[in-house]
């Protein structure tokens, strides 16, 4: 009797723990996200693995985020509240394209940003990284200021870099979040060039283009490996352990480019173990370990790029290069607690 009882009630238990995990999404974004349902698949991912996602979508084909800014819809979503994600998805050609990045995708991830904030001060905004076209190539469009175009991409990689770097400079501006759905894809094609991640138009994904991105996105809202997850008939077993093993390995082996959180970061880092000295207007900063232990310092660029990468001890003073703007210090200490700090450099 005795056993029957701890045995119902360790069940009772378990479908307890099993079931947490409840989390309210809104999408904004474009096709690139209703295009094969992509919030139903993370959705019967997270149903399968006894979580459970509540979500919403404004999706129109072709939508802007300064669209969305002007949208009464979109808008009344996030007056909406009680949001504990809200992904910000980008037309996918204006980020390549210098002239709309700049004029228009960056004050209107800000606006949006700032109005989620308002209404959900406790919510996650996410940017969506979207991938690049499948043969590169010059993207041009008139977005209502004129004609502009991209450089002439030679293929899918180097269009992608300018995609990841546009999602990190307005993540690390606004300190949100990062889903690298378009460097998971680099990363998958890198791995096995036979994948067909992109649909016919060589623009929009296919299926298995949609289950990498959610596999992508379930470790961003769970932050748990999608490896062993669940997928349908529509994807092979085979493919779909390949899909959730990139999908695993590029969040988690950077977390700090993506700006992602766990639970090793945090301030006491820095207030139990480091100290750093920065002067805006002067080139160096200088790091202190009080314990004396051995630390990895990694530094980005307010585009994601890794600019400095050293193991050191106790004191260190480094040279930044003369670069300007916003920098991301990364301090790993020996226990592999991280530790992130945004600076500025005049």
């Amino acid at each position: 009797m005795k056993k029957i009882l701890l045995l119902t009630t360790a069940i009772i238990l378990f479908k307890i723990g099993f079931t947490q995990g409840e989390i309210k999404v809104l999408f904004l974004g474009n096709s690139y996200t209703y295009v094969n349902d992509l919030p139903k698949i993370i959705e019967d991912i997270a149903n399968k693995e006894g979580k459970k996602i509540i979500h919403e979508s404004v999706t129109p084909g072709g939508c802007t985020l300064f669209q969305h800014v002007e949208s009464q819809n979109s808008l009344s979503k996030i007056r909406k509240g009680n949001w504990d994600y809200v992904i910000l998805q980008e037309q996918s050609q204006l980020p390549v394209i210098d002239y709309y990045r700049q004029n228009k995708l960056k004050p209107s991830y800000k606006a949006l940003y700032d109005s989620i904030i308002l209404y959900n001060p406790s919510a996650k905004v996410v940017g969506y990284m979207t991938w690049g076209r499948r043969y590169g190539g010059q993207q041009c469009v008139n977005f209502g200021d004129g004609l502009y175009c991209s450089a002439d991409f030679v293929d899918f990689n180097h269009m992608q870099d300018t995609l990841t770097a546009a999602y990190c400079e307005n993540a690390y501006a606004t300190n949100s979040y990062v889903a690298p759905v378009g460097e998971a894809w680099k990363a998958a094609l890198l791995a096995n060039p036979e994948l067909v991640l992109h649909s016919p138009d060589n623009s929009h994904p296919s299926y298995d283009g949609s289950y990498l991105a959610a596999c992508v996105f379930y470790s961003v809202f769970w932050n748990e490996s999608p490896v062993g997850i669940f997928h349908n008939e529509l994807i092979d077993d085979t493919k779909a352990e390949l899909l959730q093993n990139i999908a695993n390995d590029v969040v988690f082996n950077n977390l700090e480019k993506w700006n992602l959180k766990h639970e090793n970061v945090g301030e006491n880092i820095e207030k139990n173990h480091f100290e750093i000295i920065n002067d805006p207007f002067i080139d160096n900063i200088t790091i202190k370990n009080h314990d004396n232990t051995s630390y990895k310092i990694k530094i980005f660029d307010g585009k994601g790029s890794l600019i400095y990468e050293k193991k050191c001890y106790d004191k260190e003073t480094i040279s930044t290069n003369n670069n300007k703007g916003l920098l991301i210090i990364q301090l790993i200490d020996n226990k592999n607690n991280t530790y992130i700090k945004k600076i500025v450099k005049c």
